[in-house]
């Protein structure tokens, strides 16, 4: 007689599902506090904003090696002060001092060149010929809009009061929507109104959170003219030519879309610089690209592609419609506005890309903005003057 009990029945795979999905939440849970931890301790990822802050890096020295280039140094070296920034720590007694903070995205903080021969540090080798106990800093963030120069204002230059602060802007600022309350202070509490606050609300208490944002932020700028930070040989590349209907509404998209919000949020910058005692200067953004040929290589830059349905001449006319509320901004508010965007030549020997100098594109720009800016220390800042001969 076979007195084997019967196998027990097998249980249907979902019997054990509610089991099983706590085991893998729990197992999430745990392996994103080991993460959170580790990078609270150690961060390789080297961002520079944690959900609605800015983080500095200070007292830091790095060094870059370009391989394969025609028109960059094969090694860089930069150096991020006491502050965070470029250039010579303060001075012990700061308010004696003629102090300039320059503020921008990428192309103020010339990342592919060495830090002494940003536009920047160039600009300042050129006023201490003129102007005694002048101090000059590169405060420039790559990434940065009007965003990240209000956040900056109010965190860090508000509290250091230097005398004057120059803004290059424009490029970044493509494509942003967002209004002057939001912008100031950003999101304070998780919002769930798009994945963007979300992020940037948990971003504000955690590290991975802050770091799946910025990874989402470079993968999918909202800007849309592609910016590449590599140097780039204009006769290989792709050339486009979007058809005059497309193109009429595409500017004025920009028009009615974009371009009110900016404004406000450079008024905003100009008001909040100046209710600290700083003086504005705003800088109208240069570029490559336009309606001509380049004197260097013969490339029309009219047509070579510089991003989705985007030539070179559509670019252009987009971006002038923020240099233009640039100027108006200036103008309406008796600030200094010194056009780099017409005056810069638009030629590739200047420029490693569509946007970003090359050592003497760095130098070209120094020396147009000197042009404008030392008249104007002069009438500001007479006290400050050398002799003729002094030095």
């Amino acid at each position: 007689m076979d007195t084997a009990k019967d196998p027990a029945p097998k249980k249907p795979f979902w019997a054990n599902l509610g089991k099983n999905l706590f085991l893998i939440l729990l197992s999430l849970v745990v392996a994103l506090g080991v993460v959170e931890v580790a990078l609270r301790f150690y961060n390789p990822l080297g961002f520079r904003i944690k959900g609605d802050r800015i983080v500095l890096l200070v007292n830091r020295t790095d060094v870059v090696h370009h391989p394969q280039t025609a028109k960059l140094d094969k090694m860089i070296k930069v150096h991020r002060n006491s502050l965070g920034f470029m250039g010579e720590d303060p001075p012990p007694d700061f308010a004696q001092w003629l102090t300039i903070l320059t503020i921008g995205g990428s192309t103020t903080e010339c990342l592919e060149l060495s830090d002494d021969k940003t536009w920047p540090l160039a600009l300042g080798s050129k006023l201490q010929k003129s102007f005694r106990k002048l101090w000059l800093n590169n405060a420039g963030l790559a990434g940065h809009s009007t965003v990240g120069h209000l956040i900056l204002m109010e965190d860090y230059i508000c509290k250091i009061k230097p005398k004057m602060v120059l803004f290059l802007i424009g490029i970044n600022d493509i494509g942003l929507i967002r209004n002057v309350e939001f912008e100031t202070r950003m999101i304070k509490k998780i919002s769930f109104r798009s994945l963007d606050g979300f992020l940037t609300g948990l971003a504000n208490y955690s590290e991975v959170f802050a770091a799946i944002l910025n990874l989402k932020r470079f993968y999918f700028p909202r800007v849309t003219i592609k910016i590449v930070h590599e140097e780039i040989d204009l006769k290989t590349v792709p050339t486009v030519e979007v058809p005059p209907g497309a193109r009429a509404a595409k500017i004025q998209l920009y028009r009615e879309k974009y371009l009110g919000a900016f404004g406000q949020r450079l008024k905003k910058l100009v008001e909040i610089t100046r209710s600290h005692g700083i003086i504005p200067v705003l800088l109208t953004q240069p570029v490559l690209f336009g309606d001509l040929q380049d004197p260097a290589t013969g490339v029309n830059l009219a047509r070579v592609e510089i991003g989705k349905e985007m030539d070179g001449q559509l670019a252009w006319q987009v971006l002038e419609l923020y240099n233009d509320t640039t100027r108006k901004v200036g103008q309406e508010a008796g600030v200094l506005v010194i056009d780099l965007a017409r005056k810069m030549p638009k030629n590739s020997i200047y420029y490693y890309d569509f946007m970003h100098f090359t050592n003497g594109g760095a130098e070209k720009a120094a020396e147009i903005i000197s042009q404008d800016l030392q008249p104007y220390l002069a009438k500001k800042f007479p006290g400050y003057l050398l002799a003729p001969g002094s030095n």
